[in-house]
């Protein structure tokens, strides 16, 4: 009976420990201003952007430019390219779907006033008109509403559905305001996996925006 009872225990304690889906996550600013955040299980946060990220990028702009005439050794462009994604300030992403978060803060620049709610409400537009002017974009379903986004005192989302290449897309977007920054929370979904979506949710659902403790 003791031996049952102790495979019992160690059976419920590996599901209890199997369970923990989740970690948590910390995105600190200069400034202090922290985005705080819980990780799914299986997915990856990192500074810098994923490999997979970089090629796709790569290919996107290889395209753009050869409708313009114009070549770009492939070297240099992918270091323009690694650069260029380096100015963002993270990414969360599942390695095997390739569903990314991209995370970027945009400080105002010099004499800059401070948007107001119709500002930020007109920026998420613009995001969801971009989508039907990016290339090898189609069947593009965008729009926007009012959101909530802890720690931020006006925040927008977008919402849109389209074919990239004729690979079908589903695409969440955070368009805030919290001083000193402009910030985009940019989603894209692959649909490769079923629970890609629910993760995103629950993290943008969670996630806060606060001054770092002690600052």
């Amino acid at each position: 009976m003791k031996i049952a009872v102790a495979c019992l225990f160690l059976l419920m304690t590996g599901l209890l420990f199997a369970a923990a889906p989740s970690s948590a996550e910390e995105l600190t600013l200069p400034d202090g201003l922290t985005l705080t955040f819980t990780l799914p299980d299986g997915w990856t946060y990192s500074r810098q952007a994923p490999q997979f990220y970089v090629e796709e990028t790569v290919e996107h702009v290889t395209h753009e430019l050869a409708d313009q005439g114009k070549k770009v050794e492939s070297d240099r462009l992918r270091d323009a390219v690694t650069r260029r994604l380096a100015t963002n300030e993270g990414f969360v992403y599942h390695p095997e779907s390739h569903s990314m978060l991209l995370i970027d803060f945009s400080p105002l620049r010099e004499g800059e006033a401070e948007p107001g709610r119709d500002a930020v409400a007109q920026s998420a537009r613009y995001a969801a008109r971009e989508l039907h002017q990016e290339k090898g974009a189609a069947e593009v379903d965008a729009g926007s509403n009012r959101t909530s986004f802890s720690g931020m005192p006006y925040a927008y989302r977008v919402d849109a559905t389209y074919t990239m290449h004729g690979e079908p897309r589903r695409f969440i977007g955070i368009v805030g305001f919290r001083s000193p920054y402009w910030i985009y929370l940019y989603y894209t979904d692959t649909l490769t996996n079923n629970s890609d979506r629910d993760a995103m949710e629950e993290l943008l659902r969670t996630a806060r925006l606060a001054e770092a403790k002690g600052g």
